[in-house]
């Protein structure tokens, strides 16, 4: 990306995050009350997300799991066709056992043993037949074992297989719900949205919003401090310019639930992808990264440093100084800078 095209960028995220304060006009608390509402409902939608983002990971569970059922009941309606076809297989060996017996004169096993021609003949044939019968028990208790077991399973499998498909349905009402929720918060958004800009045409830059113009000023010459940094460069050393000027390049990218490259980020796939241009391994989410490095306090914020929201967080970014951050903010936004002057602000972590 050219210098050019950056300077279109911060523009850009300047245009999205600057909607202007009072100092002493009339609209002052007007606008002050509709910038806490957005705040409040931009908490609510960080919050959305990560709920939508812990279903859509129990769902997917949910459809490995059912998927694994199912080719387990497959087996056993397997297994149990072949353990009835090796039963009726040992009652067709015990027919033409007993067919051959009668055949020969022998109508029973007893008969088999009366029609003995000595003792050592009788001993003979009662051994015999204690080892035939033995054997035949024998086959059939374990293949009417093996057929208990396995429809013992197929009960289980099946009872399995419905409470999956049950939880596959709470969870997926829950999602509609979720998403539902957040397109109407995000709809006030939009609203609140257009009495800001309304307000705020004929009013001055707050304090926050001229931090936010300053810490865009201050990426801009980090940024021409570090020309080689780019999208496609290799991995460097992680400082704090080096991270701050690589974040910059996908000011502008739109946010995607779930995104995790140039095409699309959520706030934690942004950070752990910047992250990982250093060599930096973080986890995918933003609870998980609020664990990671060293804690440090509002004050001591350092440009590079992860800055979190919520506990555990549902929203996270990277300081680039001047109480500002780099964030992907919610569906329907981009990346963008914005000020971490939040209520819900709850630490920072240093990971390089």
């Amino acid at each position: 990306m050219n210098r050019k095209t950056m300077s279109v960028a911060i523009a850009l995220t300047l245009a999205l995050t600057t909607s202007g304060s009072v100092l002493a006009s009339p609209s002052s608390t007007s606008l002050d009350s509709i910038k806490q509402q957005k705040q409040d409902l931009q908490v609510k939608v960080e919050k959305l997300d990560t709920q939508i983002s812990q279903v859509m990971s129990q769902i997917d569970k949910n459809k490995k799991d059912i998927k694994t059922v199912s080719s387990n009941i497959d087996n056993n309606k397997k297994k149990l066709e072949e353990s009835q076809n090796n039963i009726q297989k040992q009652q067709v060996l015990f027919n033409q056992r007993a067919k051959a017996m009668y055949i020969n004169g022998v109508d029973s096993y007893i008969g088999v043993i009366l029609n003995s021609n000595s003792l050592t003949d009788l001993i003979s044939r009662i051994d015999t037949v204690k080892r035939v019968m033995g054997s035949d028990q024998e086959v059939i208790n374990d293949l009417k074992d093996k057929q208990e077991q396995l429809a013992l399973q197929k009960q289980k499998l099946n009872s399995d297989n419905n409470k999956l498909q049950s939880l596959k349905t709470d969870n997926e009402s829950k999602l509609a719900k979720l998403n539902s929720d957040k397109s109407s918060e995000k709809n006030l958004i939009a609203d609140l949205d257009k009495k800001e800009q309304t307000i705020a045409a004929t009013s001055t830059n707050s304090s926050d919003n001229s931090k936010v113009i300053a810490a865009a000023n201050d990426v801009q010459k980090i940024r021409n401090e570090a020309p080689s940094i780019s999208r496609g460069g290799s991995a460097a050393a992680a400082s704090s310019s080096s991270i701050v000027a690589y974040a910059s390049n996908f000011l502008g990218v739109p946010y995607v639930w779930g995104g995790t490259s140039p095409s699309g980020f959520d706030c934690s796939g942004l950070v752990q992808y910047v992250y990982a241009h250093f060599g930096i391994s973080l986890p995918r989410t933003s609870q998980e990264q609020q664990c990671v490095g060293t804690a440090v306090s509002r004050e001591n914020l350092q440009p590079g440093d992860l800055v979190f929201f919520g506990s555990p967080a549902y929203h996270v970014g990277i300081y680039v100084g001047n109480g500002s951050y780099i964030n992907a903010p919610k569906t329907g936004d981009v990346v963008k800078i914005a000020s971490v002057d939040r209520s819900d602000f709850s630490g920072g972590r240093r990971v390089k």
